[in-house]
């Protein structure tokens, strides 16, 4: 055993953290190099060029965060080692928000490493709880919804389930709350303002997502230009989700966007400096904030941009991950399992079929039945204002091709409908896809519940008439059992599904929440 790893070894030892940590996390060819000094020192003088005695609490803090994950970086590229090789179904799961957190308390906790830290931080005189709060919470969350995808990747992780994450990489979360004289201020809370230490970016990885549109800056305010198209380049960033006892990593990959080194030399040398730039800055927009104001024209069409972007890179990706090992088609569902979580990823439906359509050049019905035993959908709440719908007029400007798709499957999905319910005109209003009225609009709720195999809803956050209401209408139409049904979590659940499976789901309902 090398001095490095006996160096270790000996640190983990002394701090009764287990005899077979060393083993576990020192699994790989690479060994742990240098002495005692060889993790936080190392960072703090290699990395940011600073003299240990002399570093702030920022730099103290990227230093531990780097050495932890030094230790689990082996057994992350082992984990993914074992699903290139094993090549089994893997778990996509699609959020726009993921509520995580600090990630340094975290990690240490899953990696079984905090007697080892605590002891390394008491040697150092490093103030451990100080540390941890210099740490900024990752605004990539707000609220339940992404608190219940974060629970849900670590509870993968820890069942030791081959799942990755797909979400956007925000540069700005909701805002940052400062309490002067009583009163709250908001300020933007610019959580990537300092290098992220967790984050692993994969510029080697990135995908191309066209839009049927592209952008101009008109009167300060950028605006879209339909039948020009443009070009999004997604970049992914990941990041470790450790599993309690670290035993398995899986990732969380987030988005972020980019254009094709955009600048226009001509624009810039006639005077318009902003507009030189201008691709560029559309492209980063996009990405910047969570959750923007969507009280605006333009703020619902980044709104709707955004959830597109989502969705496409990540098909893309997991597509190219499915085809690197696959060449038939028909077993796209026996290897992949979309989940979306609530409304905001159904674009993956359209998005989907036009992959097989378009670039696979499979026939609709085929097409038609590889989405729908891939995707599964969880609606959050069944209250008509917090279901999403978009203007036709947002699909026509940037994504024809999907619109056309849409149209199609509502046209298929009432012809069937009808069938069943011959007369029953009020009934085919509700269920389509389109909602008319002075602006027609896509519910998006409607198309995930059509597009996917196992749609499930959260019982506890909707009133019990709007959940009747609702569920009278679209069970009947399902009479096979896969349709929306009930979910709820125990507190000792761990935030583990009740209901989903991978497999057919059975018609049994869940356990109620505690």
């Amino acid at each position: 055993m090398s001095e490095a790893k006996e160096t270790f070894a000996h640190q983990l030892a002394d701090a009764n953290a287990g005899p077979d940590l060393l083993e576990q996390y020192g699994c790989g060819p690479i060994r742990f190099s240098g002495h005692r000094d060889a993790l936080y020192e190392r960072h703090l003088l290699f990395d940011d060029v600073i003299d240990p005695v002399v570093a702030g609490a920022r730099e103290r803090l990227e230093a531990v965060a780097r050495s932890v994950r030094d230790v689990l970086s082996q057994l992350w590229v082992q984990t993914e080692g074992v699903y290139d090789r094993e090549n089994p179904k893997r778990i996509y799961y699609l959020s726009m928000e993921f509520l995580i957190g600090r990630s340094l308390s975290n990690n240490v906790t899953n990696l079984l490493l905090d007697p080892f830290v605590q002891r390394a931080a008491q040697r150092r005189d490093l103030d451990w709880l100080g540390l941890l709060e210099e740490e900024p919470d990752a605004g990539l969350g707000n609220g339940g919804l992404g608190r219940l995808a974060a629970c849900f990747l670590d509870s993968m992780a820890t069942m030791q389930l081959p799942a990755m994450g797909y979400g956007l990489r925000y540069e700005y979360g909701m805002f940052k709350q400062l309490i002067e004289d009583g009163w709250q201020h908001e300020r933007p809370d610019n959580w990537l303002r300092r290098q992220d230490p967790w984050e692993v970016p994969r510029p080697n990885e990135t995908v191309e997502i066209k839009l049927s549109c592209s952008f101009e800056m008109q009167g300060g305010r950028l605006r879209a230009v339909p039948g020009r198209p443009s070009t999004l380049i997604g970049v992914p960033f990941d990041r470790p989700v450790i599993a309690y006892g670290g035993k398995t990593i899986n990732t969380l990959r987030l988005w972020g966007a980019a254009t094709h080194d955009y600048f226009d030399f001509q624009e810039f040398s006639s005077g318009d400096f902003i507009g030189a730039l201008v691709g560029a800055l559309a492209a980063h927009t996009l990405t910047r904030v969570l959750y923007p104001d969507d009280s605006t024209e333009l703020g619902q069409a980044l709104r709707f941009v955004q959830e597109y972007f989502l969705v496409a890179c990540s098909l893309a990706d997991l597509v190219r991950w499915f085809r690197r090992d696959n060449t038939d088609w028909g077993k796209f569902p026996d290897k992949v399992a979309i989940q979306l979580n609530d409304t905001h990823p159904t674009m993956a439906v359209p998005e989907l079929m036009r992959i097989l359509l378009d670039e696979a050049h499979l026939e609709w019905e085929r097409a038609w039945d590889i989405t729908q035993r891939t995707l599964a959908y969880t609606n959050h709440t069944l209250l008509p204002e917090a279901l999403e719908k978009w203007p036709l007029h947002d699909f026509q400007q940037m994504l024809p091709r999907h619109l056309e798709i849409i149209y199609e499957i509502n046209r298929r999905f009432l012809d069937d409908a009808r069938r069943r319910y011959p007369g029953d005109e009020r009934r085919i209003e509700r269920l389509s896809l389109i909602e008319e009225g002075p602006e027609d609009k896509v519910r998006m709720a409607n198309l995930a519940i059509v597009g996917s195999h196992a749609p499930m809803v959260w019982p506890r956050s909707t009133p019990s008439c709007c959940e009747r209401r609702r569920s009278r209408t679209w069970p009947r139409c399902f009479p096979s059992g896969s349709t929306t049904r009930p979910m709820g979590l125990r507190p000792d659940d761990g935030c583990c599904w009740r209901t989903h499976r991978l497999r057919k789901p059975s018609r049994r309902r869940s356990v109620p929440a505690g």
